[in-house]
């Protein structure tokens, strides 16, 4: 017999709730104690309970799910584990699968919600230092952050980043902004710098990083690469050596 997991489910709209309730019953060790629909509700049910598991939606009415758990990091067991229950975000989704959290994809099917399962039994949980460095990276996904250019310091969102171009010449990197205009990065900066502001920037060959956010089709023959709207007069050949790494960050059908 496997051993008891206690849950919490935090989801604002109670059928939701009522669905996910009526199919943990299939496993006979998970035992529900308490749900609710707002984060600050869900916040006093965890640090009462101190569950094994929550299923956290990832916007509730009053805070996102994210920020309930920052809220509460300091306060709760090391071996709690969250999953993130969620609409399909590809944002929020490439931010997951880069993190130390689980994840369930509204509407799900119940061969995933047992794997999850599976996966609680057979996966130790992650550190709290993990957690943590996960939780940081989620919750600045929006936020703007600064980098260092030839002229000045430049403040940007991850959206407003179309790719990286090394100017061989100059023995530089350049940032192409959304809006089409340009800047000059340190020579210091390197491609492993730009590529650790965040999981969405991937890099196509020797001297093109681009925002996965805007990347559309990939040839088979010739890797030349293909943008979304407004940028669909772009395109950049993507090399052999990168293309194997991109294809191991793509969900492929």
């Amino acid at each position: 017999m496997e051993p008891e997991i206690t849950v919490i489910i935090i989801d604002d709209d109670l059928g939701s709730i009522q669905k996910l309730q009526n199919d943990l019953l299939a496993f006979s060790e998970i035992r529900v104690l308490d749900t609710a629909t707002t984060a600050e509700l869900g916040k006093r049910h965890i640090l009462k309970y101190q569950p094994d598991l929550v299923f956290l939606d990832v916007e509730l009415p009053d805070m996102s799910g994210f920020d309930l758990l920052d809220d509460i990091r300091d306060d709760i067991l090391p071996n709690l584990r969250v999953v993130f229950y969620t609409v399909y975000d590809k944002y929020i989704l490439d931010a997951l699968r880069a993190s130390a959290f689980d994840y369930l994809l509204k509407p799900y099917l119940i061969d995933e919600l047992a794997a999850l399962i599976e996966r609680f039994h057979t996966t130790e949980p992650a550190d709290v230092a993990c957690m943590e460095r996960s939780l940081r990276k989620i919750l600045n996904r929006d936020s703007r952050f600064a980098i260092q250019t030839v002229s000045g310091l430049l403040l940007v969102r991850c959206e407003e980043i179309f790719l990286f171009q090394f100017l061989g010449d100059q023995r530089c990197w350049q940032i192409v902004l959304t809006s089409r205009t340009t800047h000059k990065l340190k020579m210091s900066t390197t491609a492993k710098d730009l590529l650790s502001i965040n999981n969405t920037f991937v890099q196509i060959s020797q001297d093109c990083i681009v925002n996965l956010t805007y990347l559309m089709f990939i040839e088979n023959k010739t890797l030349r690469c293909e943008f979304y709207p407004p940028f669909q007069e772009e395109e950049r050949i993507a090399s052999h050596r990168y293309f194997k790494q991109l294809r191991e960050r793509l969900d492929i059908i």
